[in-house]
């Protein structure tokens, strides 16, 4: 727990050096001044022990009123990775290595009971989300016990995607291209009152966008009664997101004169696909599939199919997931926002 706000006014109940180490641990010697720390952890340098714990100079019982243990989550070190363990897990797990640094070191976090820390989850690599599921985040915070101060610090190298959405594929014939799946999301709140801070210029979170819609088949019977010609509509772009949407497939064309559509490409991390072509021969024609969603547009609905006997509907764009979404109820609010958030913030329910 934080260590008490105040001796009271006036002061009858002073501050111990025993409260002192119940809530920082023992530091070397003993000695008071071995508090004053300067550590870096990732991207956050010349961490003191806690917001104005004096780093050097004189160092005074008093300087500790309402202070508390700092825990960071580690989300910094270690390569690109895609939708680890969430905060909570890091918090709880048994060895510290790759999961949370203590500043000052001088004892671990307390297991099972975060009430009274200062816990913060520090983003500072890239780090993607999984396909499927919109409500599907990069990183969650998880749950923590009431009284904890938690903060997201995303610095300058951090970067949070949501997944990108597949592209729908071409119809067949004169049938309907398929609708283009959905992006999912980058951070995931589930604790209230978390304060989201985006510590330099760089710093993103970025939700994954839609794939785009595959385009409709067509069918055409030029005297109606020789040979027919189809042809299939074009793939939908990938989405853009980390992992990236994959391009639609293309339409089959059939009886002979009729095309197949092509597939669409797949999406990068920060790009949508474009859409495949549509197939024609023989009076049918293929719509062409939708690109896939980026920040600079969403995704594009398939065009439809072309010919006398059928054309097949162009499928729908996929919609996108978002940047920050939070579990119904939670509450949370940004400190400092130096960076881009790219989304829609106000999204309910974490996966």
């Amino acid at each position: 727990m934080s260590i008490k706000a105040s001796g009271g006014n006036p002061p009858t109940n002073s501050l111990k050096f025993s409260e002192i180490v119940t809530e920082f641990g023992i530091p070397p010697n003993k000695n008071l001044g071995a508090y004053r720390v300067s550590q870096t952890v990732g991207g956050l340098s010349n961490q003191p022990l806690d917001t104005n714990i004096p780093q050097s100079g004189e160092i005074k019982f008093s300087d500790f009123y309402g202070k508390r243990l700092n825990v960071i989550i580690d989300y910094h070190s270690g390569s690109t990775e895609n939708r680890p363990s969430d905060a909570r897990a890091k918090y709880q797990a048994g060895s510290a290595s790759g999961n949370r640094t203590i500043i000052g070191g001088f004892k671990d976090r307390i297991l099972g009971n975060s009430s009274g820390s200062k816990v913060r989850i520090h983003v500072n690599k890239t780090i993607g989300s999984a396909e499927g599921n919109v409500n599907n985040c990069a990183v969650k915070t998880g749950s923590f016990e009431t009284g904890t101060s938690l903060i997201v610090d995303i610095g300058n190298s951090g970067k949070l995607y949501g997944a990108g959405g597949s592209g729908g594929a071409g119809g067949d014939g004169s049938e309907d291209g398929e609708q283009g799946s959905g992006g999912t999301s980058a951070l995931g709140i589930q604790f209230t009152g978390t304060i989201v801070n985006l510590l330099g210029g760089d710093s993103l979170i970025q939700c994954g966008f839609g794939g785009g819609g595959g385009g409709g088949g067509g069918y055409n019977d030029p005297d109606k009664n020789s040979q027919d010609h189809a042809s299939g509509g074009g793939g939908g772009g990938g989405g853009a997101g980390l992992p990236a949407g994959s391009g639609g497939r293309g339409g089959t064309g059939d009886f002979g004169k009729g095309d197949p559509g092509s597939a669409g490409s797949d999406g990068t991390i920060s790009h949508g696909g474009s859409g495949g072509s549509g197939g024609s021969g023989g009076g049918s024609v293929g719509g062409d599939g939708g690109n896939g969603g980026d920040s600079d547009a969403d995704a594009d609905s398939g065009e439809d199919g072309g010919g006398n006997v059928g054309e097949g509907d162009g499928g729908v764009g996929g919609g996108n997931g978002a940047a920050i979404r939070k579990t119904s109820g939670m509450s949370w609010s940004y400190g400092t926002n130096s960076g881009t958030v790219t989304g829609d913030t106000t999204a309910n329910d974490v996966a």
